[in-house]
């Protein structure tokens, strides 16, 4: 019976025409995949600074692997609790100017994470609209009441903390760079929002932190609310080039996570060549600051490539671009196209977006010369049309 369940489940993911493939995806050089035999410029890669590649994470987490293994072999409060991961912490909130910093294993788990821990019945959540999955389980794992708000709605937002007072504490959960819009949240307005009604203002900035802001210190600090929103997560495998997520926080909050948070307490710590990559990726970004410059001029770039063949793309520096058809089989059709033609950009459709908001997601990287943003921005208008 379980299997004939599972078959049901599967059909009608596939009448829906939104049936998901593994693709084998080989990284062959700077910007280049190879997926099927086949190779292709990348537009897929969140690997936004180039770090990914870098001789000097590779030597670092080779060193550390020879040196200390390939596994921390604990979970943190047991013993793995190794003074690197520390020291990452400690190099984490020195880079991007806050008081602490947790390292969680994933940003899933650091967004599950921060919500469970802070959030019980007898809160309130207040969730933008378009948060990304890690943020609505998390929300619903809570217990908490929830509230979805409508996208980046200040209004809606400062209507509902109008009614909050009855909760014991109320969470604002937003994003710093959204995911598949590539806006950025007016956190301005929603921390100002946030102070007047005493609510915690929690941002998962895990496409931001590196990549947009003063520094890449992220949304808050473009905006200039760093020290007014309670915590910021952060992603150690997106423009950091390793793997794992971060928590930007003051030294309470970070206590209190260390106490509660079941996604930290009861999980392994980061592998040491994991940890070593990202500790040599804060020392690149600080002895290579064009990196960010390059990224920035880039995005930049293919908005105005795109506007200049009458789409239309988010304004502002954020590496991901969105590129909107509407249809999911012609959002699939046109990724393909595209793959022929030797471009990877990816189709995004519901359930990752709404329904009807199907599009291409164009994601650029420091690594990509002009050239190559114009020659994706002529492909791409060539199937449009």
């Amino acid at each position: 019976m379980a299997g004939d369940g599972i078959g049901v489940s599967l059909q009608a993911i596939a009448r829906a025409g939104r049936t998901r493939e593994l693709r084998a995806t080989e990284r062959v050089g700077r910007c280049r995949v190879r997926v099927h035999g086949r190779e292709a410029l990348s537009f897929a890669s969140c690997d936004y600074l180039g770090l990914a590649r870098h001789p000097r994470l590779a030597a670092a987490a080779a060193r550390e692997a020879h040196a200390a293994g390939t596994s921390s072999g604990a979970a943190r409060l047991l013993a793995g609790h190794d003074p690197a991961v520390e020291a990452l912490e400690h190099e984490l909130a020195s880079t991007f100017q806050q008081p602490a910093a947790l390292v969680f294993s994933s940003g899933y788990m650091a967004n599950v994470g921060v919500a469970t821990a802070l959030a019980e019945r007898g809160d309130l959540i207040l969730s933008d609209g378009l948060s990304h999955a890690s943020t609505v389980d998390a929300c619903r794992l809570s217990r908490a009441e929830v509230r979805v708000l409508p996208h980046s709605d200040v209004e809606a937002l400062r209507h509902e903390l109008r009614d909050a007072s009855s909760y014991r504490r109320v969470l604002v959960l937003v994003e710093g760079l959204y995911s598949m819009d590539g806006d950025m949240a007016p956190l301005e307005a929603m921390a100002e929002a946030a102070r007047q009604a005493g609510a915690m203002l929690i941002i998962d900035d895990a496409h931001g932190l590196g990549t947009v802001g003063p520094e890449g210190r992220g949304a808050a600090a473009a905006c200039g609310v760093s020290e007014e929103v309670a915590i910021q997560v952060g992603n150690l495998g997106k423009a950091l080039g390793s793997f794992g997520a971060f928590v930007l926080t003051d030294e309470r909050t970070r206590e209190l996570l260390v106490q509660t948070s079941r996604s930290f307490i009861f999980t392994c710590s980061l592998p040491p060549p994991v940890v070593a990559a990202a500790r040599e990726a804060l020392a690149v970004l600080a002895d290579e600051p064009e990196r960010g410059v390059r990224l920035r001029r880039n995005a930049v770039l293919l908005r105005e490539l795109l506007a200049e063949g009458g789409l239309e793309a988010p304004h502002g520096e954020s590496p991901i671009v969105p590129v909107l058809v509407g249809a999911d089989a012609r959002a699939v059709t046109l990724a393909e196209r595209l793959l022929a033609r030797g471009f990877l950009v990816p189709a995004i459709r519901p359930p990752t977006v709404p329904e009807g908001g199907s599009r291409l997601r164009l994601s650029v990287t420091a690594e990509h010369t002009e050239d190559e943003c114009r020659s994706v921005v002529t492909a791409l208008l060539e199937e449009l049309r």
